[in-house]
């Protein structure tokens, strides 16, 4: 769970395109909350909207400070992934959901519901970072700055705002991260290999597990110093740092604590590694049971799945920088590699004194196929067909709003073919049936969690149990004659083994012990492979339902999970370690004596914290929810500045939108340089249809005459427009890319030259396309825009029809960080006045859009009208992968012929385009910055630099 309220990221931005404004949502009200939400995702809005005010009251009580506004909780699953972010501002605190639960091997799913825990979390986060400066300086700032955000936010590190929601979200609920096995797991096994981020790495560690540190780290943190200083010293540190007197973190820190944060961190490091060490010591005189060393990988290794026959095992290979790819090895150890023997006799008798390497791990097993990654979205949880060459995977797949969805997917692993199952079904965890024809998995939509069946020739998905927001299906298996499936279920805050028969009958297999039991896997003799928490580490074990017996086959220091068997004797499974998980296996008939160790409780954070009863938040019946309709506005006032080598101005804009994003509207005005475009407009957008409509009026005026520099203009270029313009259309998305169609139409009154007001009035439509190829490492992308319009415009009394058309195309190759990029434009004109021929040079005006003066094409080192002509051509070659990038630019303009006389730039710039952020208040936004040089008369050896800032719905 983020915190993500100054962050104006990508990632940020395609969330909210993804929230679908057009959909149909709907408003739940408390005293303190506004719940907005999706009509898909009402049951489970309404469980945590029911509870909202006293978690609220709880919250309060254990922070010591509460937001004065309402806040605002906006339920959506754009990913179908488990998250949520806090938008702590001062006037308008907001809570995003993302309502899809968690499965119980994530450190944020030992709760006793997601909509409990992540309500506690977010309003933890609002409640803790809306506390008020008392500094009566920095309170006007606060009213003052774009953002409004409080002192907290502001100055404390990562650890301190994630650590301390996670704190609060263990005192009150008595489960979550604090009371779970997966936090322990981590810092112990981190401690133990050395590992323990230092103290800058504990909010932005960029190795494995690096981002959770914060919150597992930071609340372990937290709890120690409680521990040593008392509980209320936590709050004191956050009316430390809201006070009159003004203070750093650290000063604050150091006052109540005694010394620096990065030095008691220290202290807490080692006191956590001699408990871990402490821990291993117990393990290790009990004897360590963890199998035989497959292989020794790094990242978030998939679950093994093994063929009926026992000869092969496929599984998912992770990397920090390389998307994840489905491999398929041979069960069998590796023959012996007689090259790396030979060249290792040999360097022996060139120098038999030299020691040669020690192979510490496992030779690389060698690959028998791979499934890799479809355009960047990988396959992912195989599972072998009873034929062993073919399997089913998972694969996000793109919708049209750029949301993600989970489907099913067929691939045969001999042919190297892939075969689509399901579409837009949010399946997942899905394992054949015995015969081949369908598949138990789990359907989560709207935060609900299914266990369903889907039949592979049709993918028809059938319900078989449903889930609740507080009752998630996971990880379900078949049994061996297909007469029953095993799956995993979230029940009251504990994962339990469950089993479904054919008659439809559900019942639980494992004892109601308080531990966590989940991953299972039938046996051919009807016994359960499964993970088991029972003693505070997640291990193998087996379960005989019949008896009620279990058996630890594993006993690990980290966790050892996913266990795997398929028609083998061995059990796959995955171990923890510093770097990820590495593949092992252990016979089924071991008799090492592997029962559960019982953690001492005194040993935590290295063990975990026991949970604890606690606050169960009572539920106030809510009334009928009601139409969101606009929402509830809110505003902002802009600022904005161009400078290029036609002028500056400066713009002032206020703006107004929505949570959701359903309507936004613009109104700005422009003044600078005469020969700049000068005026005012108001623009908006309506997103609540399927087909966005963006409307705009405007009053434009330009004394391009006046420019200076001089020599490129006359007064043929002074004009005045008013007018609007209306356009129907946006982007919709598809597997690797995008396209975008548009088309609309506007209305104007211009005055040329002094001339009286003549009409001007033009239909346009634009299509763009954009298709990406990625690889492992490099990727190619292309793309392809034109735009037609075609009108009638009016000078001296002459009226005159006219056709435009602009077309462009780019090609981008090379990997992200560096890439090569060439893009090429052409236009022409035919018919209309003069003022329709084209005029390149200067930057576009920043208050209106494109389609009301569509002949300027901007080229910001040149002047205004240095190029001319009813054709015009420009390329440009530009090295990408860094915020400003090298380019090489070319343009020419002619009145018909060939282009004989092109103008020639170089430079370095760059830019960022961010669609309109709600939450943030912000409306889309467009940033140009950059310098160029221009090469050829009649502005050779001119160099300016070039800034544009612009604002549309």
């Amino acid at each position: 769970m983020a915190l993500l309220a100054v962050a104006l990221l990508p990632a940020a931005a395609g969330a909210q395109l993804a929230w679908r404004p057009d959909a149909d949502w709907r408003t739940l009200s408390t005293a303190h909350f506004t719940v907005d939400y999706p009509r898909e995702c009402e049951q489970w809005a309404r469980a945590m909207a029911e509870r909202l005010e006293s978690v609220r009251s709880a919250v309060g009580r254990e922070v010591g400070s509460l937001p004065r506004q309402k806040v605002t909780v906006l339920v959506t699953d754009p990913f179908a992934v488990s998250n949520g972010s806090a938008w702590p501002f001062l006037e308008s605190p907001s809570i995003v959901v993302w309502p899809t639960p968690p499965d119980p091997r994530s450190s944020i799913g030992d709760a006793r519901s997601w909509p409990e825990i992540l309500s506690v979390h977010e309003f933890a986060h609002v409640a803790h970072l809306t506390r008020r400066s008392r500094n009566p300086t920095q309170a006007f700032l606060a009213r003052l700055s774009p953002l409004g955000l409080g002192p907290l936010p502001l100055k404390s590190p990562r650890w301190a705002i994630e650590g301390y929601a996670t704190y609060v979200e263990g005192r009150l609920t008595g489960s979550g991260r604090p009371h779970g096995v997966w936090r322990p797991a981590v810092l112990r096994q981190w401690a133990l290999e050395g590992r323990l981020p230092t103290y800058e790495e504990l909010s932005a560690g960029s190795e494995y597990q690096g981002g959770s540190f914060a919150y597992l780290g930071g609340s372990a943190f937290l709890e120690w110093l409680a521990a040593r200083r008392g509980d209320s010293t936590i709050v004191q540190l956050w009316r430390r740092l809201s006070a009159r007197t003004d203070r750093s973190f650290d000063a604050a820190f150091a006052g109540l604590y005694g010394d620096s944060p990065r030095a008691l961190y220290g202290r807490f490091s080692a006191e956590l590694t001699g408990k871990a060490l402490r821990i291993e010591e117990t393990l290790r005189d009990s004897g360590l049971v963890e199998g035989t060393l497959v292989q020794h990988l790094a990242w978030t290794t998939g679950d093994p799945a093994v063929s009926a026959d026992g000869r092969r095992v496929a599984v998912v290979l992770r990397s920090k920088d390389r998307p994840a790819r489905v491999v398929v090895w041979r069960t069998a150890d590796e023959p012996p590699d007689s090259s790396t023997a030979r060249i290792a006799r040999r360097a022996a008798r060139r120098d038999p004194e030299d020691v040669p390497d020690i192979e510490f791990w496992p030779r690389a097993k060698k690959p028998v196929a791979t499934l890799a990654a479809a355009n960047g979205l990988a396959y992912d949880l195989p599972r072998f067909m009873p034929d062993g060459d073919r399997l089913l995977v998972i694969r996000y797949a793109v919708r049209p709003d750029g949301s993600l969805a989970p489907d099913l997917f067929e691939w045969n692993a001999r042919k190297h073919t892939v075969r689509r199952v399901t579409r837009d079904a949010n399946v997942r965890a899905a394992d054949p049936s015995p015969d081949g024809r369908s598949a138990a998995a789990v359907r989560c939509r709207a935060g609900i969690c299914d266990l369903v069946r889907v039949d592979l020739a049709s993918g028809r998905v059938e319900l078989l149990a449903p889930g609740s927001p507080t009752r998630a299906y996971t990880h379900p298996r078949w049994s061996a004659d297909g007469k029953s499936i095993v799956a995993s279920v979230s029940d009251s805050g504990t994962w339990r083994l469950v089993l479904r028969d054919s008659s439809g009958a559900l019942r639980y297999l494992d004892p109601a012990d308080g531990a966590n039991r989940y991953d299972p896997e039938p046996l051919r003799d009807g016994r359960v492979l499964h993970v088991s928490e029972a003693g505070g580490i997640p291990n193998v074990a087996l379960l005989d339902p019949a008896t009620g017996a279990t058996r630890t086959l594993t006993r690990v220091t980290s966790a050892a999970v996913a266990p795997a068997i398929g028609g083998g004797k061995e059990v796959w499974f995955l171990a923890l370690h510093a770097t990820g998980y590495d593949v092992r296996r252990i016979a089924l008939d071991s008799t090492v004596d592997a029962h559960p160790i019982a953690l001492d409780a005194r040993l935590t954070p290295a063990a975990p914290t026991p949970v604890v009863a606690a606050d169960t938040f009572h539920s106030a019946p809510l009334g009928g929810d009601r139409p969101y309709r606009l929402g509830v506005r809110e505003y902002r006032v802009l600022g904005g500045y161009a400078i290029a080598a036609d002028g500056r101005e400066a713009t002032l804009a206020l703006s107004s939108t929505d949570k959701v994003g359903r309507l936004g509207w613009v109104a700005q005005g422009s003044y600078g340089s005469r020969w700049r475009p000068r005026g005012a407009s108001l623009a908006a957008s309506w997103r609540g249809f399927a087909i966005p409509v963006e409307g705009e009026l405007f009053g434009m005026s330009r004394r391009a005459s006046a420019q200076k520099p001089a020599g490129f203009t006359g007064p043929a270029d002074d004009v005045d427009l008013r007018g609007g313009t209306l356009t129907l259309g946006g982007t919709r998305y598809l597997p690797g890319g995008a396209y975008d169609v548009r088309a609309g139409g506007t209305l104007q009154r211009t005055r040329i030259a002094g001339d009286p007001a003549r009409p001007r009035s033009a239909l346009f439509a634009r299509l763009g396309t954009e298709l990406a190829q990625r690889g492992e490492e490099h990727f190619a992308a292309e793309s392809f825009a034109a735009h037609a319009s075609a009108g009638r415009s009016e000078m001296a009394g002459d009226s005159r029809g006219f056709r435009r058309v602009v077309a462009s195309a780019a090609l981008s190759a090379g990997s992200p960080d560096s890439f090569l990029r060439a893009e090429g434009t052409l236009g022409t004109v035919a018919g209309g006045t003069p003022y329709e021929r084209f005029a390149i040079g200067g930057a576009d005006p920043s208050f209106v859009g494109a389609a009301a003066a569509d002949q300027w094409i901007a080229m910001p080192a040149l002047p205004f009208g240095m190029l001319r002509g009813s054709r015009f051509a420009t390329l440009r070659a530009s090295l990408g992968g860094d915020v400003l990038n090298p380019y090489y630019w070319l343009g020419a303009a002619s009145d018909g012929g060939g282009f004989g006389h092109w103008k020639r730039v170089v430079g370095i710039d760059g830019s960022a385009d961010v669609p309109p952020l709600p939450l943030v208040r912000l409306p889309a936004t467009s940033v140009v910055l950059g310098v160029g040089y221009s090469l050829d008369e009649p502005w050779r050896k001119k160099t300016r630099g070039y800034l544009a800032l612009r604002y549309r719905p």
